[in-house]
């Protein structure tokens, strides 16, 4: 019994050294994940982004095949804060929201999305102006 009060009392736990060992061991592991990780947090933006924007075209796609409305035509851009702008389409606006969207809370957070994008919509159909954008959206490009 008395060598079992002993060995506690010289029980000191780690040394300096195993402790430096094992924070360099972390911090290999982090440099090396890290990376991957972020990769993975800006595609999963992406891909939300996508599905946002896309839920406003089908909207006005929606809108626009409907006998009591007329085609809508226009542009919607996206600024370079990712949020969006209808100076050049009111009555895209009035689609969106008209299928319960509030174009308000609507806005990009992926450096894809952050661009300086149009997204015009013709009677021909809908083209945007960035290929990351269109690539990220299924969508055709416009001609410059």
């Amino acid at each position: 019994m008395n060598n079992l009060k002993e060995k506690k009392l010289n029980n000191k736990g780690f040394s300096l050294v195993e402790l430096i060992i094992v924070i360099a061991i972390m911090a290999v592991l982090i440099g090396v994940l890290a990376p991957q990780y972020l990769k993975y947090v800006e595609k999963s933006r992406v891909s939300a982004d996508a599905d946002q924007i896309d839920a406003c075209i089908s909207a006005v796609e929606i809108y626009s095949s409907d006998p009591d409305h007329s085609v809508v035509t226009g542009d919607m851009k996206i600024d370079g804060n990712g949020n969006l702008d209808f100076a050049d389409g009111a009555d895209i606006k009035t689609a969106i929201e008209d299928a319960g969207i509030n174009t308000t809370n609507v806005s990009v957070k992926s450096k894809t999305f952050k661009k300086a994008c149009t997204i015009s919509f013709t009677t021909d159909g809908v083209t945007v102006s960035d290929a990351d954008i269109a690539k990220a959206l299924g969508r055709a490009t416009s001609t410059p």
